[in-house]
């Protein structure tokens, strides 16, 4: 549950004619209180309200002993709390092939007519993080190539070395550009085919609801309110039980449509993605809206069909792909492409270097470590939507333990060459696993391990190079063959097991 600032306090005689006299005992009973705290947030009076209640203690700054005492003495009292939900597919990692069930357009307003949730606001919110933000692409290009040819004409004092820097810096710059450019031109070119949007990076949908207390200035919306609170035990405990009913009820009515929900902490509830470069939609009306997750375009299933990983979510997600170096570093580039940072612990450090050299991802994008030191850049922000981390472990059919970092928007794939039954907690404990074409020995494995189905288990050994079966913790399954853009094409060239 989330606590917001109060919009002022109320007499207890305008609380007695809203809510009756025994709301207004509790909230004289919370007026002795230090601090009136919902879920172990204190809530802070806004607007004039806090403005007289500072005044008064900056008064009191000339009071000598009495100073501690009237800073302490304020009551600090909400007049509303809210709860907020994250809607998801029910597999939110490998979502289903068909099209986005749409929310149930009378969710609103059956919980706005409630009379036994008394709700005084709901909403639905999405946050949509488009692809490619981070890359320089344009004017933007030009702009970055001139601020690095600006910053290396400083930094050269002979002629000829600054002229090779400076080729070497737009040619990075150029790869850059149009290892992010292909990605999105395959986007926009596979949903306009197929009459949809292009797939965003990531895709947050959030159900806000608010439930106004006794004593808000929010008179209406108080006194219906009111019945339900009193009528759960009344108080801040009433009003919690009356939100979790809500959420509860909103809960319920989304399971049917395959949709399930979680309740954000305070410190999830973030409002302000749009200083992260997302745009904010507000729905007062749920009608045609679908909660489908963003992700990662990887690639077509055989019905041509868009085949979409979700790889970045509000937890650790770990991933494990049985296969070779090539699919390993399509995910880097495709996941770079939608403004991830990138961390390669490999021994194989020379077969990695061309992607660190050619691929245009500066250091401030990819990075590469050796076996064993623990994995982390320090002079990389924290991640988040607008900058998810993506952790590849290429070391080997046994990977040695390491120090891994993990948080949100944070994701580890590890990179097994071959299915080793020692290893098999890898793939056991993965979210999310993807197999290329192996012998008949390691797929009856994976079928004892995963539980495969007999179909699935004889396909495994004749998979062409390009094909990839993915298989969720959710036992979604779906078979995809690696959609390469031009770019890619040239840069890495035919796929390879």
């Amino acid at each position: 549950m989330r606590a917001f600032a109060g919009m002022g306090l109320a007499s207890a005689a305008e609380v007695t004619a809203t809510g009756g006299p025994a709301v207004a005992w509790r909230l004289r009973a919370r007026r002795e209180q230090p601090e009136a705290t919902i879920s172990g947030t204190t809530a802070v009076m806004p607007g004039r309200g806090r403005d007289r209640a500072v005044g008064r203690e900056d008064q009191s700054l000339d009071k000598g002993s009495n100073k501690d005492k009237n800073k302490t003495s304020k009551k600090l009292i909400p007049d509303h709390i809210s709860a907020v939900l994250e809607i998801e597919p029910l597999d939110a990692i490998l979502p289903s092939p068909g099209p986005p069930t749409p929310i149930p357009p009378h969710l609103l307003t059956d919980l706005r007519a409630d009379p036994l949730l008394g709700l005084a606001d709901i909403r639905l919110v999405q946050h949509i993080q488009p692809t490619g933000h981070i890359q320089p692409t344009g004017a933007g290009l030009a702009e970055h190539a001139q601020a690095q040819r600006h910053t290396q004409a400083h930094a050269q004092t002979q002629a000829q070395t600054q002229a090779q820097t400076q080729a070497q810096t737009q040619a990075q710059t150029h790869a850059q550009a149009e290892a992010s450019a292909s990605y999105q031109s395959l986007n926009r070119d596979l949903a306009r085919r197929l009459g949809t949007e292009p797939i965003p990076a990531a895709r947050l949908t959030w159900l806000a609801l608010r439930l106004e207390l006794p004593g808000s200035r929010r008179q209406g919306p108080a006194a219906r309110a009111a019945g339900p609170i009193l009528a759960r035990g009344g108080g801040m405990l009433g009003a919690q039980r009356t939100l979790d009913r809500a959420a509860r009820a909103a809960s319920a009515k989304l399971s049917p449509a395959g949709y399930h929900t979680l309740t954000l902490a305070d410190s999830d509830y973030r409002p302000g993605y749009r200083s992260e470069m997302a745009e904010t939609h507000d729905y007062l009306d749920a009608t045609g809206v679908t909660a489908a997750p963003g992700g990662v375009l990887i690639g077509l299933d055989p019905a041509h069909r868009p085949v979409t990983l979700g790889l970045f979510r509000r937890m650790t997600l770990n991933a494990a792909v049985v296969g070779g170096r090539y699919l390993a570093e399509t995910l880097v580039l495709r996941c770079a492409a939608i403004g991830a940072r990138v961390i390669v612990e490999t021994a194989r450090k020379d077969e990695w270097d061309p992607v660190l050299l050619h691929s245009g991802l500066g250091r401030e994008h990819l990075a590469l470590q050796p076996v064993g030191r623990p994995v982390g850049n320090p002079g990389w922000p924290a991640p988040s939507m607008a900058a998810p981390l993506l952790v590849v472990r290429d070391c080997g059919a046994r990977p040695p333990f390491a120090t891994v970092p993990r948080g949100p928007w944070t994701t580890i794939v590890t990179l097994l060459p071959y299915f080793d039954p020692r290893t098999a907690g890898y793939l056991r404990d993965a979210d999310l696993v993807g197999m290329q074409r192996m012998p008949r020995e390691e797929a009856a494995m994976a079928r004892h391990l995963l539980g495969l189905p007999d179909q699935d288990t004889a396909a495994l050994p004749d998979l062409p190079d390009s094909m990839v079966l993915w298989r969720s913790r959710k036992r979604s399954m779906r078979y995809c063959e690696l959609a390469q853009t031009r770019w890619e094409q040239a840069f890495l060239g035919e796929p390879l097991r």
